[in-house]
């Protein structure tokens, strides 16, 4: 990784912990603080082939995608007390970086309330220059989607699988055939999600943080976390993966990035 994207991703990361500061939320700047100190995280990489036929599920409500537009922003990333503000400051962090392309769902009366990037080969460097090391470089016909979130006031309705599937099929306009996303291997609920847009795992992703450092590993899929997976995933599945013992289940692969 270069000198200037790594001192991209430093000062995007000290904006957003004075931010929170500023803000007076003290403990999630804390709770962030001590994570960089010494942490592992797990995180499925999942992958759609627009190639296979798939029925995109819908929501409850009738959604229009379109690309993001600054009347949207203040509306979908209104701070109603009910997200943790990291992730708000996450999102607008990524708007100001200016990575294309930020697409939303609307509902019929015009409201913003889904947000997601799709992103191409071609902004790589971009890709890089914010997210640092955390994501494989992509290879020509595959996009990367990330940054989903969605305005709380809109929950259970069906938004995210139905809004996600349907940004990931923008990408086949551009002669993309695979879509790439990665979520937390213990949240379930965008692990659910993103199987009903679609997507399946292909790789893990392990990230470790020990005195301000990151490193970050990809590995095969163990078949006992798959296993996993596909009963955690399932409709009617609460069932969580903490604690579950992934270390000893690895073996390395290299991956470009």
């Amino acid at each position: 990784m270069s000198t200037k994207a790594s001192s991209n991703y430093f000062m995007a990361s000290l904006k957003n912990a004075f931010n929170l500061l500023q803000d007076g939320y003290y403990s999630v700047f804390f709770k962030e603080f001590k994570n960089r100190l010494y942490s592992e995280s797990f995180s499925f990489g999942l992958q759609r082939d627009l190639s296979k036929p798939f029925e995109a599920p819908s929501a409850k409500i009738t959604l229009k995608i379109r690309p993001i537009k600054d009347e949207d922003i203040d509306i979908i990333l209104e701070d109603s007390g009910l997200v943790n503000p990291r992730i708000i400051a996450s999102q607008r962090a990524i708007l100001e970086a200016k990575i294309p392309t930020c697409y939303v769902a609307v509902t019929a009366s015009n409201t913003a309330c889904y947000m997601q990037w799709l992103i191409g080969n071609k902004d790589n460097d971009k890709i890089k220059s914010h997210f640092k090391n955390i994501f494989p470089t992509l290879k020509p016909q595959e996009a990367l989607l990330e940054g989903a979130y969605g305005n709380p006031e809109f929950r259970g309705l069906g938004i995210m699988p139905a809004a996600m599937a349907k940004i990931a099929e923008k990408a086949s306009l551009t002669n993309v055939r695979w879509v790439n996303t990665f979520v937390d291997i213990t949240n379930i609920a965008s692990l659910k999600g993103c199987r009903r847009s679609g997507f399946e795992p292909y790789v893990l992703r392990k990230e470790k943080w020990v005195l301000f450092n990151l490193s970050v590993s990809f590995h095969p899929l163990p078949e006992n976390l798959i296993a996993d997976y596909l009963i955690n995933t399932a409709e009617k599945s609460g069932k969580s993966l903490n604690g579950l013992d992934v270390n000893n289940q690895l073996k390395p692969q290299t991956l470009e990035i």
